[in-house]
């Protein structure tokens, strides 16, 4: 679809991953995946899920996996733990991402947001 374009708009230009792109022309044009599997270079952020105005992307977080799915694909990630109270709390790939664009070390997000003092 046309709106397709905002989700790989914001994967790209706001995450800065390119993890999703459009593919195919006219009305066969579509978002998908690097040949529609898993994508090495998602990291599990949900901005593709949260600005998709038709819905096609999902995202849920169940136990200790974030699962992502989309047309022709479905992702799954590990979500890492709070060291402290034991709630697992976002992607560990967006969290190592994090750390490598800001020069923190990785250990930096072992304690979840409501943890930390």
């Amino acid at each position: 679809c046309i709106l397709c374009a905002l989700c790989t708009r914001a994967c790209e230009e706001v995450v800065g991953v390119s993890a999703i792109s459009l593919v195919n022309r006219g009305v066969n044009r579509q978002m998908a995946t690097p040949f529609y599997a898993f994508s090495e270079a998602c990291i599990a952020c949900g901005s593709c899920a949260y600005v998709c105005p038709t819905g096609a992307i999902s995202l849920e977080d169940v136990g200790d996996t974030r699962i992502i799915d989309m047309p022709q694909v479905k992702m799954e990630f590990k979500l890492k733990k709070c060291k402290i109270c034991g709630k697992y709390w976002a992607p560990e790939r967006q969290l190592e991402y994090i750390a490598k664009i800001a020069g923190l070390a990785p250990e930096t997000f072992d304690v979840c947001p409501d943890c930390r003092q």
